[in-house]
């Protein structure tokens, strides 16, 4: 099983420059999807917010980035229970 996940700011980097690239790693040992989905969500609302800054539109920016970011660290961990906790997450919002 994946021991980290790193988010990344992917998106938001393709527009703005190399500069702009942000990650953070986070752990998945020993925590329930609700637990690593919020830790995740909490992660991409981090490096998105630094890698829009300056941007030209970064409420725009922001949005994709942090849901490309979620998506691709939910993608990553191959984990069906948190697939199905960000899917809900997802569709509340």
């Amino acid at each position: 099983m994946i021991r980290f996940v790193t988010i990344a700011a992917a998106a938001a980097a393709l527009i703005a420059g190399p500069a702009a690239a942000q990650s953070m790693k986070i752990s998945t040992r020993d925590k329930t999807p609700e637990q690593l989905h919020a830790d995740i969500a909490k992660a991409a609302k981090k490096v998105c917010t630094r890698a829009v800054v300056g941007a030209s539109f970064p409420r725009e920016m922001y949005a994709s980035c942090y849901k490309y970011a979620v998506k691709t660290a939910v993608a990553d961990v191959n984990d069906p229970a948190l697939a199905r906790v960000a899917g809900s997450q997802m569709a509340a919002n």
